[in-house]
């Protein structure tokens, strides 16, 4: 074999490690961002039924609003509707920012800062709106307590003594148990990213 064909079989064989490289490198990019998205639809997908029952509600409010009677009543229901626009609406917006990385597109250090800066508002989101449905849960009961059943829950207390305590304490378990599940899918999320720097 001459020296010349010996230098064309080595610069051959040079050429396919590197397009072996590209490939093994586009192959991992391509898994690791079907991964994140994954990560992201778990959050995502909860977030947004939620967000079409809270609008069923809003709709549901609406076209019976004329049933609250008195100004107290009205309030309430006022703040019921907002809270069950507003709330959905901001999860849904801090979800689509996470989604929105792009692992193949910017580099991981940049991937990992945006996802970073992006999960903490998410989590700092959801720790407010685990507060705040406290909040709405007695709204909603004094709201729909008159439209479904003609109940005024201020000049009736004797069935408030049990439902609003019950009521309460079934949302604290349900609200934990979802703020630590997107807890463990955003931090699942962001070692997914980390696994790009190995």
């Amino acid at each position: 074999m001459e020296l010349e064909e010996m230098k064309s079989l080595w610069e051959d064989m040079s050429q396919k490690v590197d397009q072996q490289k590209i490939l093994t490198d586009q192959l991992i990019l391509d898994m690791t961002k079907e991964r994140y998205d994954n990560r992201m639809r778990s959050i995502s997908i909860p977030e947004t039924i939620s967000a079409f029952i809270c609008f069923a509600a809003v709709i549901y409010l609406i076209s019976n609003f004329n049933l609250l009677d008195v100004w107290y009543l009205q309030l309430t229901g006022v703040l019921t509707i907002v809270a069950c626009l507003l709330l959905p609406i901001l999860s849904l917006k801090s979800i689509k920012k996470m989604k929105a990385i792009d692992v193949s597109k910017s580099t991981y250090k940049e991937s990992l800062v945006n996802y970073a800066k992006e999960k903490a508002k998410f989590m700092r989101l959801q720790k407010t709106s685990f507060y705040t449905s406290f909040i709405v849960l007695i709204l909603a009961v004094i709201t729909f307590g008159k439209i479904m059943k003609g109940i005024d829950v201020f000049t009736m207390t004797e069935k408030l003594n049990w439902l609003v305590p019950s009521g309460i304490g079934v949302l604290y378990i349900f609200s934990v148990w979802v703020l630590k599940k997107y807890k463990k899918a955003a931090d699942s999320a962001n070692d997914i990213l980390k696994e790009l720097e190995e």
